[in-house]
């Protein structure tokens, strides 16, 4: 039963993610044509604020929640996982306020409406942990869709700004939060809920789950700093013109991020459940990761060899730099699929430690690079960088502290050494059947 649950929970944000990125692809083709390249570089540049701020907010507890609810939920760690959110999100939104005050861009105060309903986030989380992944998928494709056409209806009508089309992004955010929020209230047959009349019981609760998230959210942080520090580098280093450039082939390649992050999320309440099978769970380990790089692969060579006219294609002459951009992002995306999945095995395990090692490392590299890269190359330097950093984070680092990682070094090992085997892929087979 919990087998059929997660392949379904899978079909279903699949299938999310094929109707997501058709459709907001080509929303985003027209947006980007309609703002330009330096116009289109400052919404990039807000977007990375809003990407960090957004993880700021999750504080790591997401995992925490997923391990620790089994499958069932528990209101005690319900309210205390709220109390936790709320608390980082008033800190959030006291500290975006300032930045407006100071600045007087109104793209923060987008992003204090988000830390406002950020604590509503929890419930998300709870629907996650249950495997109901796929009323998620449904209420995300139909908001995604939503905010994909009044993007282009702002533009059409000349009310496209930067602050109005990110300010699209934020609520269609806090609206995923209001149904899910919605939803599981109103859920009779759920068998917890939220209280804080026990204040004292949440309270110690809380400071529990603290200890455990605060490594999570360092490599959380890390992790999207990673993703972002490109845009920011290149925005005070080469101009809004060329982080428009790179931030183009960017759009492209974002999709693919958001696939290994969400499978990982439907797959770790269950392995959770069998960690204790130590053997069992470094077998489904190599399985998986031996299926994302096969994956990646497949999806990565296409797109490589038909980078320059996808770009002239979708966002026209100007952007025609992106081409070269593109191809060396989607280099990258094996390693970036790699080290997504694998933050399997640092969570199950607890090995959180590991985890923030290993991705400070490919931010580490990721930076000295741009420093390097961007002032000579640009957007593509920046690009040449994100490929070194993602590699350094999926394999580099663990081979750099190979004493660290012997262990799930050689989980990947027999993962690469099984794609060469027809008997690996029986297996996989037999698995699937649920036998």
């Amino acid at each position: 039963m919990i087998r059929k649950r997660i392949f379904s929970n899978i079909a279903w944000m699949f299938l999310e993610r094929v109707i997501v990125t058709l459709v907001v692809l080509a929303s985003n083709i027209y947006v980007v044509r309609s703002l330009g390249a330096s116009r289109f570089g400052e919404l990039s540049y807000l977007q990375a604020i809003l990407g960090l701020v957004v993880v700021v907010a999750d504080f790591g507890l997401r995992r925490v929640l997923l391990v620790a609810f089994g499958g069932s939920a528990s209101g005690a760690l319900v309210s205390a996982t709220l109390l936790l959110k709320t608390v980082v999100a008033v800190l959030l939104g006291a500290a975006s306020y300032l930045a407006f005050l100071r600045s007087g861009e109104e793209g923060y105060l987008a992003l204090v409406l988000f830390c406002a309903f950020a604590p509503l986030e929890v419930y998300t989380f709870v629907l996650q942990a249950e495997l109901r992944n796929d009323l998620l998928s449904k209420i995300r494709t139909g908001l995604a869709l939503a905010g994909a056409g009044t993007r282009v209806w702002l533009c059409l009508e000349g009310l496209g700004s930067v602050n109005a089309l990110l300010l699209t992004y934020v609520v269609q955010s806090v609206l995923l939060s209001l149904a899910a929020w919605a939803w599981t209230t109103s859920d009779d047959k759920k068998n917890w809920r939220v209280s804080f009349s026990h204040f004292s019981r949440v309270w110690r609760l809380s400071k529990i789950i603290f200890s455990r998230s605060i490594y999570y959210f360092l490599s959380m942080l890390i992790i999207q700093a990673h993703y972002r520090v490109d845009q920011i580098m290149i925005s005070k280093i080469a101009g809004s013109a060329e982080l428009g450039i790179y931030s183009a082939a960017y759009k492209l390649v974002e999709q693919l991020i958001m696939v290994p992050a969400i499978i990982s999320a439907v797959l770790l309440p269950q392995m959770a459940l069998n960690r204790k099978s130590r053997e069992l769970t470094q077998n489904r380990l190599s399985m998986i990761y031996g299926t994302t790089i096969l994956a990646s692969i497949g999806v990565a060579i296409p797109v490589m060899l038909m980078a320059d006219p996808l770009i002239r294609l979708a966002f026209g002459a100007e952007f025609s730099a992106a081409g070269g951009v593109l191809f060396y992002l989607m280099m990258g995306v094996p390693f970036l699929f790699l080290a997504n999945m694998s933050g399997l095995y640092f969570t199950v395990f607890g090995k959180e430690r590991q985890a923030f090692i290993r991705n400070l490392s490919g931010l580490s590299v990721n930076v000295a690079l741009n420093m390097f890269m961007i002032p000579r190359y640009g957007a593509t330097g920046a690009a040449l960088s994100t490929v070194a950093s993602y590699f350094m984070v999926a394999v580099g680092a663990e081979l750099l502290f190979w004493t660290r990682f012997k262990e799930h070094l050689g989980i990947k090992w027999v993962a690469m050494r099984n794609l060469f085997r027809i008997t690996s892929y029986n297996e996989l087979i037999y698995v699937l059947r649920g036998r």
